[in-house]
């Protein structure tokens, strides 16, 4: 049987997130304090304290995990082993499971769930009128008629490209544009195959936005002959905002962007602030 929230109305609760989306959720909401542990594709803010590490979200351990003590167990869809699930489903902590946010509805319905789920509708309320008041502001000054290639910046030489279905695609959707890749899911694809696409934006996702777009070039000189880059509107940006689908900080994100783009054509590297 799960244990509401309410039952630890006398003391703060204990919240585990087994997944990066949940995190940043959590840091949304302002639940920061509250957190005991994260899994290891979580990132936190930087100067936030140290917090210990669960593992891996889809091969957790349900005995790691009780051992910490927590009042409540936050994660994805993609929590696992299947037996993790059935043993926090059957322990004397709430479990909450959100799915990974790949639209902006999919985003609010998190927000208001997780922060019914720790009995605090109304900081669930407050947030998603910010986020609303972001989304409008997105659809004021988006990017339509745009042609986006998405690239993780991992190895300069392998262009890993976003299809159907990832965060990537998300993230252009999110800015009203089109994808250039007809295909499903990341791909490694060639610099001349990219060139053919034509894209009128690059995007490079990594962890170094002040190197990204020149380490890559360097090694895809083709690449400088895209409409893209003729019109220097190639643009970093920081992965982590995007590694579990779309967020709050990835919201902001696409608003930098836009805004950039919309504003000046010149070379743009966006870190995330």
């Amino acid at each position: 049987m799960l244990a509401p929230v309410a039952l630890y109305a006398d003391e703060r609760p204990r919240l585990i997130s087994t997944d990066a989306g949940v995190t940043e959720l959590i840091f949304a909401l302002g639940f920061e304090d509250d957190l005991i542990a994260i899994d290891v594709t979580s990132q936190l803010p930087e100067g936030f304290p140290a917090l210990p590490s669960i593992g891996y979200h889809r091969t957790l351990s349900a005995e790691g995990l009780m051992s910490l003590n927590p009042s409540v167990v936050i994660g994805s869809e993609h929590i696992g082993p299947p037996s993790v699930v059935s043993a926090l489903t059957q322990a004397e902590v709430k479990f909450v499971q959100l799915r990974s946010a790949k639209s902006s509805d999919q985003l609010r319905d998190n927000v208001l769930t997780l922060a019914d789920a720790l009995d605090q509708k109304e900081k669930g309320l407050r947030l998603l009128t910010t986020v609303d008041a972001k989304l409008a502001e997105l659809n004021r000054t988006n990017l339509a008629g745009e042609r986006i290639a998405f690239l993780l910046s991992m190895d300069d030489s392998k262009l890993r490209l976003a299809g159907e279905g990832t965060s990537g695609q998300s993230f252009i959707e999110l800015m009203k544009a089109q994808n250039v890749a007809d295909f499903k899911n990341y791909r490694n694809i060639s610099a001349e195959s990219l060139f053919e696409m034509q894209p009128s934006v690059i995007i490079v996702a990594g962890t170094d936005v002040e190197s990204a777009v020149p380490s890559l070039l360097e090694a895809n000189p083709v690449l400088t002959h895209t409409p893209a880059v003729k019109q220097k509107r190639i643009i970093a940006v920081n992965g982590a905002t995007l590694v579990a689908g779309l967020s709050v900080s990835a919201i902001n994100e696409a608003i930098r962007l836009t805004q950039a783009l919309s504003n000046s054509p010149a070379l743009v590297v966006q870190a995330n602030k």
